[in-house]
């Protein structure tokens, strides 16, 4: 069974094994390294927990787990009814296979834990375009899973950095 909760500290050990099994996402283009210099591995799981930590505060944190234990950490702000998902570190599940993501029970799960946080639209913010988290949405949208409408627009932060906003609601 898949269960999503709110958590207020992040266990170092299921921090660390998220992001070594995130880290070559994040290195294919999911997460924007350039803006930050040459970095090396750890100081890469350093800068990103430095946000989940942040985030504990300024934000919300949450997990997602199965009866073998966490699958993501994710982390994100809210505002109304309206949650911006900054943050994701995955792994497959016991059997190698994440495709829990597109699971009935999953769907079901992130549906009431949007409801309980009172959360109608949420948007995810992606850094980049063309990349796994990209295609991941548009996997997710074609097999009906997303949960609402899905809704994509780019923004322009910086001449280094452009963002997909997909939203749904």
């Amino acid at each position: 069974m898949i269960t999503f909760e709110t958590v207020t500290s992040i266990d170092d050990a299921e921090f660390n094994e998220l992001f070594w099994a995130s880290l070559p996402s994040l290195d294919s283009g999911t997460y924007p390294w350039h803006l930050h210099g040459t970095l090396t591995d750890l100081e890469k799981r350093d800068h990103i927990r430095a946000i989940y930590d942040r985030l504990l505060t300024e934000g919300f944190v949450w997990t997602v787990s199965d009866d073998d234990g966490v699958l993501m950490l994710n982390a994100g702000v809210q505002d109304g009814a309206e949650a911006t998902w900054l943050l994701c570190l995955l792994k497959p599940n016991a059997a190698g296979s994440k495709s829990y993501l597109y699971a009935t029970d999953y769907q079901s799960a992130r549906g009431s834990f949007w409801t309980s946080r009172g959360v109608t639209s949420w948007t995810i913010e992606i850094a980049g375009t063309g990349n796994a988290v990209n295609s991941h949405i548009a996997s997710v949208n074609l097999a009906n899973s997303i949960g609402g409408t899905l809704t994509e627009s780019t923004r322009v932060l910086t001449p280094d950095l452009t963002v997909t906003d997909a939203t749904i609601g």
